[in-house]
């Protein structure tokens, strides 16, 4: 990108030399990416890059540009880059402390939502390894009628979430505590659901992800160990102690360890109703079960 007496560079042709880039170096969702990364630096909606095409961009926001073209094209998850994402119509703060929220989570939401409306007022709510915090704010966000407790084992990642809980003015239903697993929770009340998108990727699997994921997003988030069941055996496990009678446990899962996930929580007779669950893209995503 060379800035030249006889050339300015306005947003028409930004977007042409941006979406080239990014297709010729494989870079998945050129366009969107390109529309993101100017309206990062521009301000406003994306449509308004469209309403003004015209516009000359700044010798400061070609320079951000460069930084950010260059950073896209080693992998980097754009939305680390501009510092936010979109979950279930919401926008989060995200940064590479947590995982990237994924529409794919989202049927976590709709499920307990779902439960939440057949049970008690209050509803109480456990989300382990809330990471960004989309699971429990958007929950929260939702339905009125729910206290929260929202666990993470890092501190950053807590920060983050809390931060996102005030931008949501959620705050002050979701209570966050630093913790691993369940023991955040152990001493509470039981809850009537449980909720956790932990680290799930078997260890062979890891190496073999987008760059975009393998090199960016926290390995501690992704890692599931050896079988890809180092964290969420444990919940299968556990989850049940601290849960209301008849209360239900969603988890979600790798679709290559549905059977031997499906298979330790059938295998707990505090477990009852276990059901593997699709998500919005028709993948075995989630495993569901409620407390005997």
């Amino acid at each position: 990108m060379q800035q030249t007496n006889t050339e300015q560079w306005t947003t028409r042709k930004l977007l042409a030399w941006m979406t080239q880039r990014f297709e010729s170096n494989q870079i998945d969702s050129p366009r969107l990416i390109s529309e993101m990364l100017l309206t990062h630096v521009f301000g406003g909606e994306r449509i308004d890059l469209y309403a003004n095409v015209d516009r000359i961009a700044t010798d400061g926001e070609l320079a951000d540009l460069r930084s950010f073209v260059k950073r896209t094209l080693n992998h980097e998850p754009v939305q680390y880059i501009v510092g936010s994402t979109w979950f279930y119509g919401l926008q989060f703060d995200v940064n590479s402390s947590t995982l990237i929220p994924r529409t794919c989570t989202e049927t976590i939401v709709d499920q307990a939502m779902q439960f939440a409306d057949q049970s008690q007022s209050p509803t109480h709510i456990a989300d382990i390894g809330t990471g960004s915090g989309c699971i429990a704010i958007t929950i929260a966000t939702q339905r009125k009628n729910v206290q929260i407790v929202a666990t993470d084992i890092a501190k950053d990642a807590l920060e983050l979430a809390q931060q996102n809980a005030t931008k949501h003015s959620v705050q002050d239903r979701i209570t966050f505590i630093q913790g691993d697993g369940c023991d955040p929770i152990s001493t509470l009340q039981p809850f009537n659901i449980i909720c956790s998108n932990p680290p799930y990727i078997p260890d062979a699997e890891i190496a073999s992800l987008d760059p975009n994921v393998g090199k960016w997003e926290p390995n501690l988030a992704l890692s599931g160990g050896p079988d890809g069941l180092s964290v969420l055996a444990p919940l299968v496990e556990n989850c049940p102690q601290y849960l209301a009678d008849g209360g239900v446990l969603l988890l979600e899962i790798a679709s290559s360890i549905k059977g031997a996930v499906l298979e330790l929580a059938r295998a707990n007779p505090a477990l009852k109703e276990t059901k593997i669950l699709r998500d919005r893209f028709g993948d075995d995503r989630f495993i569901r079960a409620v407390k005997s």
